[in-house]
């Protein structure tokens, strides 16, 4: 019998044997682990999250250095933390998919300490409601995502207002060239376009030269669901995004705020009218 996430016992990633070899991962707000973005590229590309999420133990391995130790709770919390938002922003769990800690514990190979843990930060970050039995993906509510596209809008023009004083020539041409890199796909290439565009955002805050700031705007992006959202993307909106990408590219550029700023938001507005469009489909 499948368990709620998809998986039975028996099947060959059902449980991970052998001892862990991991890097530490690092608490919130010190940045997003390399593993973690590995794990989302290939979810994006299409492969299916929860057997990929099974290699987690290698996918970090591979960057952790030689004798490396996966030893403390509180990085075990932080995994099964990242992991689960990671699922849910993808859509890998919609919204009402139960959650059962024993069966989550089993599936990613840790005890149901961590993931209990784990599930309460994400019920305070509003991601997940109790049930009789458990946990579950908490239903969409259309108020709590205009406000989250509120401070989002908010969050992000700051940023990109940031990038355009604070931003390194270095900085600014590797921002440049991921907007004429994105340029250069069709409205067929999702996967590509979603990776690139995770990507020329990430680096216009990483520009802005605050940290806290980057970590406040990740961690506001909890109504993301990428995959499931793009594929609503129209030709006409996802050329529009483009222009608003390469509009914020010129700011940056000229190193003007209030033209990078404005620019921000116009684009930030635009994707919340496409996410009414997804909101609506659910």
């Amino acid at each position: 019998m499948k368990n709620s996430i998809g998986l039975r016992p028996g099947d060959e990633n059902w449980v991970i044997a052998g001892p862990p070899r991991l890097p530490r991962i690092p608490p919130a707000g010190s940045g997003t682990p390399e593993w973690l973005g590995d794990l989302e590229n290939q979810v994006i590309a299409g492969a299916d999250f929860w057997q990929v999420a099974h290699d987690f133990r290698q996918i970090a391995a591979d960057d952790a250095p030689a004798g490396t130790r996966f030893e403390t709770p509180v990085a075990f919390v932080e995994l099964v933390y990242e992991v689960l938002r990671l699922a849910i922003r993808t859509g890998a769990l919609p919204t009402g998919t139960p959650l059962i800690e024993a069966e989550i514990g089993e599936s990613l190979s840790v005890s149901r300490t961590p993931v209990r843990e784990a599930m309460q930060r994400l019920s305070a970050d509003g991601l997940l409601s109790r049930r009789k039995r458990g946990w579950e993906v908490k239903k969409l509510d259309i108020t709590q995502i205009r406000e989250s596209y509120e401070v989002r809008m908010s969050l992000e023009s700051f940023a990109t207002a940031q990038a355009a004083i604070r931003a390194t020539e270095a900085e600014l041409a590797a921002i440049l060239e991921a907007t004429n890199a994105r340029s250069r796909l069709t409205h067929a290439d999702l996967s590509e376009r979603l990776t690139s565009n995770r990507d020329l955002h990430n680096r216009i805050y990483a520009a802005s030269g605050n940290e806290r700031l980057v970590d406040l705007i990740k961690k506001n992006t909890q109504y993301y669901f990428a995959h499931r959202f793009a594929q609503l993307v129209t030709p006409e909106e996802s050329a529009l995004f483009q222009d608003q990408h390469e509009e914020i590219g010129r700011a940056l550029e000229a190193r003007d705020p209030g033209a990078a700023e404005t620019a921000a938001r116009q684009h930030i507005q635009s994707t919340y009218l496409v996410f009414e469009k997804f909101y609506k489909l659910l």
